[in-house]
């Protein structure tokens, strides 16, 4: 009688080796959870970069439009105090573009009542960056401080193209109108990692 019953204790437990089953299969699968949490977490932030860089992306083409739409109709003047050629002027510097202009709009701040609502602004590529500066003054002289402000990061290729009511060209004015005051429209080009191909068209201010 008591043979038996120390037999049936025996059956109800475990063995050494079923526990060791037991731990390894239950660390095998907290690996696995551990692997999917992270890999969801890394997955959520690369997202999170990638809906980042697209805001900043339809933020400076946001700028880009309001800088252009709001074109003043006033000829600007070089650092040496002569007129320039038009009211926008562009050119291509080896494979990217440089476009300045003045454009009105400018917020002035409290305490700023007496300044200027008109700014110089120029666009360019610098260090595959977009980079657009910026000059409380549609004259600047060599004493003027220009804000430097980095729109967008890895832009690979920068170009704007001016409509003359005929053809585009990435010069304004152009070598064969050179008294052009300003092109009917502007198309921005750009390649912003990982997005290739964005374009931004904008039909500028009618001329007075």
């Amino acid at each position: 009688m008591t043979t038996s019953f120390r037999q049936a204790n025996t059956d109800k437990g475990f063995t050494l080796v079923e526990l060791l089953i037991a731990i390894g299969i239950m660390a095998l699968l907290g690996a696995a959870a551990a692997a999917m949490l992270n890999g969801a977490i890394d997955n959520k932030q690369r997202i999170e970069a990638r809906q980042q860089k697209l805001e900043r992306v339809a933020l400076a083409l946001q700028i880009l439009r309001r800088d252009l739409e709001q074109l003043t109709p006033r000829i600007a003047r070089d650092r040496a105090g002569d007129p320039l050629q038009s009211r926008i002027v562009g050119e291509q510097v080896d494979a990217d573009s440089e476009v300045e202009f003045v454009h009105g709009g400018r917020r002035i701040l409290p305490g700023q009542s007496l300044g200027s609502a008109l700014e110089r602004v120029r666009y360019l590529s610098e260090d595959e960056a977009l980079v657009r500066y910026s000059a409380a003054v549609a004259d600047p002289t060599d004493n003027t401080d220009w804000h430097r402000q980095v729109l967008l990061d890895k832009v690979e290729n920068f170009t704007v193209s001016y409509y003359d009511g005929e053809r585009w060209t990435t010069f304004w004015p152009p070598s064969t109108q050179l008294n052009a005051i300003q092109p009917q429209g502007v198309r921005i080009e750009m390649d912003v990692s990982p997005w290739p191909g964005i374009r931004l068209d904008v039909v500028l201010p009618e001329l007075p």
